[in-house]
């Protein structure tokens, strides 16, 4: 069995066409997405890409998913209030309420729930959200691993520029420079007792 990946919150597709170009079959990519119309798009997008290791599969991540155990990445770019993104959509901070913020934490923990069932022992599980909302990016992260000790912050070093990583391992960007503001951190399975 070759590497296999999932991107939990697929649609348009970018991130799982990055991951499924650098996958040859037997590895695979499953692109997961609630949003049938968006998954159609995305698969026709596979089709003209030629990318035969990507597989769509339409499912609610907030719920226990189609999928067997035994992933070597899992990726989580969860929904957010996307306050990170305020300088390209500055219509956000209209719609936004007082609450948003913690409902969709709630919502990214459902997420990471599921994920963390799919990820293999010594897998990774990324999380990631274009916010700069303290429920969200750091609430999220600490309320997981509170509920889920056999995972932890994976360093990231070498990986995205030294700037970017906080002591905490995260990384952060802020909305300066050209860049929007996010949180992403890697995490990992520990391994298995022998």
């Amino acid at each position: 069995i070759g590497y296999r990946a999932a991107d939990l919150c697929a649609a348009p597709g970018t991130k799982s066409f990055t991951l499924a170009d650098r996958q040859a079959p037997p590895g695979m990519v499953v692109a997961v997405d609630r949003h049938a119309g968006r998954l159609n798009r995305l698969r026709r997008e596979a089709e003209r890409l030629r990318l035969p290791s990507l597989h769509p599969i339409r499912a609610d991540a907030t719920r226990p998913l189609p999928l067997a155990p035994g992933f070597d990445s899992v990726l989580v770019d969860a929904p957010c209030t996307g306050t990170g993104t305020l300088r390209r959509h500055p219509e956000i901070r209209w719609r936004l309420r007082p609450e948003d913020p913690a409902r969709l934490s709630e919502v990214q923990v459902a997420l990471l729930e599921r994920a963390a069932e799919i990820v293999a022992p010594e897998g990774r599980l990324v999380y990631s959200v274009c916010s700069m909302e303290p429920e969200e990016g750091e609430g999220t992260l600490r309320e997981f691993l509170e509920r889920h000790p056999e995972f932890s912050v994976a360093p990231i070093d070498g990986l995205v520029p030294p700037e970017l990583i906080g002591a905490d391992h995260c990384m952060r960007t802020t909305p300066v420079d050209g860049i929007d503001g996010f949180f992403a951190v890697a995490l990992v399975r520990r391994p298995r007792r022998r």
